[in-house]
């Protein structure tokens, strides 16, 4: 009896780590990394000090864990995670994350992010663009991540084809300060910088668009019943960006364009995915029926 108990835990332990090293295997993937420009990006090579994550060790920690703050990014890329191919759908996200523009919560709105969506069939691609902004342009530091954004769209639709995605299914997620590059690909129709090469004229416009607790949208957006379908959440006491996010909402009913709302009691802001013990923290499968509802999933 005692020889049969051990040989059917021994096949349960078996079964497992078979299934770890399976999520492993799809979750841990070394990213593929694409430079953003060709060269040096708009407004030229700008010295800065070396990138560092310039989280202290007794910095705020978000649910009981610290944040990677990337800072002093001159070099923008896009990283890119491929779903397992039995489940991939063939949709792709790009996630800015925020930051104020002058850092990048980088595991938080962007790694972690990713692994999520990859875990649902999207290839997820975080978008590492410049900061601080204000080192780029002084009077617009949301510019540098604007014109990041809209080259980042451009850049994975025009090269959809090597990565096994839509064209036609590219959205762009945003957290916080990551609005901006939201706004610039979702609501404003000219280009902010002069194009750079073959894959700037393809159009820059994504096909949906999630702002997350979003700080930055552009001044007078031009919002219309052609603006890409929006998913957006927010906490009622976020004291950042709630009325930011309802206004946006409001135009866009106005336009009879798409959208969909989740206004959470409390959560506050720069949560993430993170487990933090309140609502909001289920808004990741709210955005996941919305995809499945927009036949994205």
């Amino acid at each position: 009896m005692m020889k049969y108990l051990l040989k059917k835990v021994m096949l349960l332990m078996s079964m497992i780590l078979t299934m770890c090293l399976s999520a492993i295997q799809v979750h841990a993937a070394e990213p593929i990394i694409w430079k953003l420009w060709p060269g040096e990006p708009p407004g030229g090579n700008v010295k800065l000090p070396p990138e560092y994550d310039k989280t202290k060790k007794d910095g705020k920690l978000i649910a009981g864990r610290p944040v990677i703050r990337l800072t002093n990014v001159t070099k923008p890329t896009l990283a890119i995670y491929q779903p397992n191919k039995e489940i991939a759908t063939g949709t792709a996200i790009i996630i800015a994350p925020g930051g104020g523009t002058s850092i990048l919560a980088y595991d938080l709105e962007g790694t972690e992010v990713a692994e999520w969506l990859t875990s649902i069939g999207v290839t997820a691609i975080v978008l590492k663009y410049r900061v601080p902004g204000r080192a780029f342009n002084k009077d617009k530091n949301w510019l540098a991540a604007a014109q990041d954004g809209q080259r980042a769209v451009s850049l994975v639709r025009g090269r959809a084809a090597e990565l096994g995605i839509k064209a036609d299914k590219i959205g762009i997620m945003g957290f916080s300060a990551g609005g901006i590059a939201v706004g610039f690909t979702s609501i404003i129709k000219e280009r902010s910088y002069q194009p750079v090469d073959q894959y700037d004229e393809v159009s820059f416009t994504a096909n949906f668009a999630a702002p997350i607790y979003m700080g930055g949208l552009p001044d007078n957006p031009s919002i219309n019943k052609q603006t890409p379908p929006f998913f957006m959440v927010i906490a009622h006491d976020d004291k950042y960006s709630s009325l930011n996010v309802v206004e946006t909402y409001i135009a866009l009913k106005k336009a009879g364009a798409s959208a969909e709302l989740h206004i959470y009691e409390s959560g506050g802001h720069g949560y993430g995915l993170r487990k933090t013990g309140l609502p909001v923290a289920s808004w990741p499968e709210r955005m996941k029926e919305w995809m499945i509802r927009l036949k994205l999933l």
